[in-house]
């Protein structure tokens, strides 16, 4: 049997709004008992806490259930004031046993302005391309550029730096310690504060074909 707890609240109110033109004109006729109608009516205004409105005065509307599951009966809290915490941006490092790169982008993706480094473009060719020094400068240029973003007026949060950097690794290799020791040194100690995740997104294989013939020097 159903009980009127588990009716839905447009069904419950058009309930309502039946016993109530029945007691306006006095042609309410039950099934049952009176008294079980009776009880049936303080049961439809709810229950014994709650007794029916008057003649005069219509019922209200049904249940509005903004914060309540009926499902689980758990009444939330209001929402409160959530505080929006600035996407970060990326530093991406990739390094390999040839080259170091460091590409400096917005939380959407994009490319920051002049936001991009390789040993050839900070002067390095052959193979010192793939040398501890090439991966230490691209890494200070990199650090100076990210200073330059962080030092930008921001009139929107009342002057305060919204600059959140996240540092992403991808590959091995002599640049990529390089970037490390960099960044712990006092090159780093100005962006040292606004990186709030460091993440390893090295590919490891694991099984899958086979492996490409090693070079031979």
């Amino acid at each position: 049997m159903v009980s009127l707890s588990q009716l839905r609240p447009s069904v419950l109110n058009v309930a309502r709004q039946s016993l109530h033109r029945a007691r306006l004109h006095e042609n309410a006729v039950f099934s049952r008992p009176a008294s079980f109608g009776t009880r049936l009516v303080d049961d439809m205004w709810g229950g014994e806490d709650s007794a029916a409105p008057p003649l005069d005065k219509p019922p209200m509307g049904p249940n509005t259930y903004y914060n309540y599951n009926p499902i689980t009966t758990t009444i939330r809290d209001p929402k409160k004031d959530i505080v929006e915490h600035p996407e970060p941006y990326h530093l991406h490092i990739y390094t390999t046993q040839n080259n170091c790169r460091i590409v400096f982008t917005y939380p959407s993706g994009r490319l920051v302005k002049n936001g991009w480094w390789t040993s050839g473009s900070c002067g390095f060719k052959g193979a010192n391309k793939s040398s501890y020094e090439a991966g230490y400068q691209c890494a200070v240029r990199a650090f100076k550029r990210i200073e330059e973003e962080i030092a930008r007026p921001n009139f929107k949060d009342s002057g305060v730096s919204s600059v959140k950097l996240a540092l992403k690794f991808k590959g091995f290799g002599w640049g990529r310690e390089a970037v490390q020791k960099a960044f712990l040194t006092s090159e780093g100690d100005n962006i040292r504060s606004s990186v709030v995740s460091v993440e390893d997104r090295t590919p490891i294989k694991i099984g899958g074909t086979r492996a490409k013939k090693a070079r031979r020097l």
